[in-house]
């Protein structure tokens, strides 16, 4: 992580959940907020259409990247996921302000605006480069489908049942055949997603490396594994009723037998941006309660929300 004073801000852009429609969007107080502060304001076309009440110019996504030097994305973790890596060949630096629930990778708090992103927005913040994952399926020699994930790749059974059967290859090295509900294919930004639910380690962003983490394996002898950012993972399906990959679990596609599913680190990285007191111990501490009294954590409810995670 780069932890400097920088240049502030001048344009940004404006991205909101894009199922949300409210007659007051929470991206519309940030957006008046960086406004105030003399910030040039762009709204990303399809958050101003779904909320058409507000005075801010909307921009298609090559207007923002010639434009803005900052994305502020309002929503959860999901969103923030889906923003990157539309996003993503445009190399656009961003920050989530936290309208979800968990938030691990969103950081400000609605109630913290007048002092992190104001912050931020005037220089003060870290920069935090994210791997991604460029996947593709080759089938009967011919590519079907070609995506971006940053969290995970997930080959999954479908709901008729039963386990998938792959092949796994790793640099063109045969690993292992699996007959399991699924395998994960992480990246460290996804070690506490997915993976860390089917017992995956978590991985630190800064460790330059991915996990193959199995979900149900028939041989309990299938354990997570840790490789190098720079394998190159090669995944056979051998077997499976309705099996499909999901990229990120917002995108799908249905496999058959025989299809290869290809899956390396790209080149480029996601770049976002946290405030400067960002603290990613700080962070885990909070999400998963870390070195709280089990009889003094507090219950869990149902939709509440998180607040920031900057110490």
């Amino acid at each position: 992580m780069v932890r400097n004073v920088h240049e502030p801000f001048s344009t940004i852009a404006i991205f909101g959940k894009h199922a949300a429609q409210t007659n007051d969007p929470q991206w519309v107080k940030v957006a008046q907020f960086a406004r105030d502060i003399g910030c040039t304001v762009l709204v990303e076309e399809e958050t101003a259409r779904n909320n058409p009440n507000h005075n801010f110019p909307a921009a298609n996504e090559t207007e923002i990247a010639c434009r803005a030097q900052l994305g502020l994305v309002c929503g959860g973790d999901g969103t923030l996921l889906g923003v990157a890596r539309r996003m993503a060949k445009h190399s656009l630096a961003l920050l989530g302000i936290n309208h979800g629930r968990l938030g691990f990778m969103t950081d400000i708090a609605q109630d913290d605006l007048q002092n992190s992103l104001l912050a931020v927005l005037k220089g003060h913040y870290l920069r935090d480069n994210r791997s991604i994952f460029k996947a593709n399926i080759v089938r009967s020699d011919q590519t079907v489908c070609e995506a971006l994930s940053i969290n995970d790749v997930v080959v999954a059974r479908g709901i008729v049942g039963g386990m998938v059967e792959l092949g796994v290859h790793v640099d063109g090295q045969f690993m292992y055949d699996l007959r399991a509900d699924g395998l994960i294919v992480s990246t460290p930004t996804g070690s506490t997603a997915y993976a860390l639910s089917a017992h995956g380690p978590i991985l630190h962003p800064r460790l330059q490396g991915l996990l193959l983490v199995p979900v149900a394996p028939h041989a309990l002898t299938n354990r997570p594994i840790a490789l190098p950012e720079s394998a190159t993972i090669e995944i056979e399906v051998l077997g499976g009723p309705e099996t499909g990959v999901h990229f990120d679990m917002q995108s799908s596609f249905r496999l058959e037998v025989g299809d290869l599913i290809t899956i390396a680190v790209d080149p480029l990285p996601v770049s976002l941006i946290h405030p400067a007191s960002y603290d990613y111990f700080a962070m885990l501490r909070q999400k998963l309660h870390w070195s709280a009294n089990p009889i003094d954590c507090p219950p869990k409810t149902r939709g509440s929300r998180d607040s920031g995670h900057a110490s």
